[in-house]
Parts: structure tokens; C-alpha cells; sequence
């Protein structure tokens, strides 16, 4: 077993493209957590996860994970990040990350959570969506966006500790969780068979809308 510890450092100025990019994946998505912050969602943001089937103009059809058939438009300059396929080794103490994790079964409350996806921003993205909230990847899923202050590489993963202003999380990465790194990306990538996941909001003719959009690379499905 090794052990890292570094001190936490302060955060890095964040440039306001950046905030953009990264507050996508950094805010808390879809009904769920409208629901669990008491608002109404006849207008509340939505995320859709699935591929694209057809590419007409700016209007794309996506077949969701669901199998549902959806059409979302796409801003006339839209925001898109490539999610680019990493290990555990690619991943430094102190990097500022995100992630997606939900509780182990019969834990009891404060146990570390099982990692769904991880994703290491880009170093001008530091400090966006810091902290911990609800999610809406799965049932009581939580996004915790921190610095990656311990890593405890065990024999069948590795238990991480994210610390973030005001506390910090422990998250067990699993064989199965996702781990990508975001890198600047182009409309040229949203074409049929893309997998994305994409922040949408009701247009005024009711066909959602999507400004960012996160695009798999490699084979990845965006997880997070």
C-alpha cells in the first residue's frame, strides 16, 4: 500500500471561458435536483446522455441510454469538451477533479462512496463547482469537485480523498469507474455514433436547447 499526502494549495484564478466549459459538469442537473433544492421544473436545465443518430444544421438527434429518440438544437456556437479515456496513474495529487459517485450499499452515512466517473478538469478550470452536492447520474448520486488530497492505492483500487473549502470526501475507484480528463473540442466531433452528454434548457418552441456539450473520445461514454 502507498500513501500520498500533500498540503491543500490555493486555488488558481479561473478564466471565465473556463467557467463556462466547466460548470456544466460542475452544477447539479435534471428534475432530481430541482426537486431536492424545492423548485419548479417546467424550466429547469436537463442533461442528455446518449449517441447521436443524425446531424441536420444545428439540430441533432440523439437515441438516449433509455432507447428514447430526442432532438436537441445546438447553439450557434456551442462550447464542446472531448472526454479523453486516463488511468489512476494520469491522475497527480492536488489535481483538481470531479466525482460522480453514489453510497455502497448498507454503508452507514459518512462511509466512503463507491466512484462512478472521474474527471480531471484542465488547470484553468480550477476551483469551478467547488464542493459537494446532489447529482442525478443515479439514485442519492453526489458530484464532489476538489483537489485530490490523499490517494491510498490498495490491492483492488484505490481509495481517494477529495478535499474541497469546507470539508472534504472519500471515494473507493472501482474497476468499473470511469476516468477521463477534459480537453478543448470542436462541432466537428458532434457527428452520428459521437456519445455525448449535454446540459439542455426548453426553447421557445419547446425543442431543447444545448450551449455545452461533452463528446467521448476513444470508445469513451461520458459516465459523469
Amino acid at each position: 500500500m502507498s500513501l500520498r499526502r500533500i498540503p491543500r494549495l490555493a486555488l488558481a484564478p479561473i478564466l471565465p471561458a473556463a467557467c463556462l466549459l466547466a460548470a456544466f459538469a460542475a452544477l447539479p442537473a435534471g428534475p432530481a435536483a430541482a426537486q431536492a433544492a424545492g423548485t419548479t421544473t417546467a424550466n429547469a436545465p436537463s442533461t442528455v446522455r446518449g449517441a447521436i443518430a443524425a446531424v441536420d444544421g444545428a439540430m441533432l438527434t440523439l437515441t438516449t441510454r433509455a432507447g428514447a429518440t430526442v432532438k436537441v438544437r445546438l447553439a450557434a456556437t456551442p462550447a464542446v469538451t472531448g472526454l479523453v479515456p486516463i488511468t489512476m496513474a494520469d491522475i497527480p495529487t492536488d489535481a483538481y477533479v470531479g466525482v460522480a459517485a453514489v453510497p455502497q450499499p448498507g454503508a452507514p452515512a459518512g462511509a466512503p462512496e463507491t466512484a462512478v466517473s472521474i474527471h480531471v478538469f484542465q488547470p484553468a478550470q480550477r476551483g469551478v463547482g467547488e464542493g459537494t452536492h446532489g447529482y442525478d447520474v443515479a439514485p442519492n448520486s453526489s458530484m464532489t469537485n476538489g483537489a485530490l488530497a490523499q490517494k491510498v492505492v490498495e490491492k483492488d483500487g484505490s481509495l481517494l480523498t477529495i478535499a474541497f473549502k469546507g470539508g472534504e470526501k472519500q471515494v473507493r475507484v472501482t474497476p468499473q469507474t470511469s476516468l477521463v480528463r477534459f480537453e478543448p473540442g470542436s462541432a466537428s466531433e458532434l457527428k452520428p455514433g459521437a456519445q455525448v452528454l449535454m446540459r439542455t434548457t426548453p426553447g421557445a418552441d419547446g425543442v431543447p436547447e444545448a450551449a455545452r456539450v461533452l463528446v467521448g473520445r476513444d470508445g469513451v461514454v461520458p459516465a459523469l
